[in-house]
């Protein structure tokens, strides 16, 4: 007689499409990948664009670094509306009007061995259809970094201490945005 209280075994292919499966599964939740819902998207669903960034500082290209950090903040939050979705609700632009490169910590030569990167961001939030400033605000980002044995090095140090500084200044920008929703 054959019992009935036990399921079938599962073949070895079935086993291992199981786990690939499990695995794609947490490498996208990972990567920031899932429904729009969980991502805080705006309540009533209002999309916004993003104006150009204008630079006012002396150090060139510093709006790219910064703008590309904001979309890329803008679309893990679900905010971003693309151009075949229609008019956005609102408008966000801004210019970049500060960079900053100092040193915080010094060698016996009195060289600067550390330093700090802060870029400055005023932002305007206007609603598109009625023209509203929705807020008008200056928000800072900032990294760290170490000198190199070179001037390669030390550059390169101080292009990422400006990536890293552009994703934070991003990261404020749009938790902000998300509180005015």
């Amino acid at each position: 007689m054959r019992r009935m209280d036990r399921p079938p075994p599962l073949r070895g292919g079935a086993v291992r499409g199981l786990l690939l499966g499990a695995a794609v599964g947490a490498v996208l939740v990972a990567c920031g990948y899932g429904p729009l819902a969980t991502h805080g998207a705006p309540a009533g669903g209002r999309q916004l664009s993003v104006g150009a960034i204008t630079n006012e500082t002396m150090r060139p290209g510093v709006q790219g670094i910064v703008a590309a950090a904001l979309l890329r903040q803008l679309r893990l939050h679900g905010v971003l509306r693309t151009s075949d979705a229609g008019a956005p609700d609102l408008i966000l632009s801004g210019g970049v009007t500060a960079y900053l490169n100092e040193p915080i910590a010094f060698d016996r030569q009195d060289i600067g061995r550390r330093f700090r990167v802060r870029v400055t961001l005023s932002s305007t939030l206007v609603g598109r259809v009625d023209g509203k400033v929705r807020f008008h605000e200056t928000i800072m980002g900032e990294a760290y970094y170490t000198a190199g044995v070179g001037a390669v090095s030390t550059r390169n140090a101080e292009d990422e201490a400006l990536q890293f500084a552009a994703q934070d200044l991003a990261s404020k920008l749009v938790a902000r945005l998300l509180e005015e929703w």
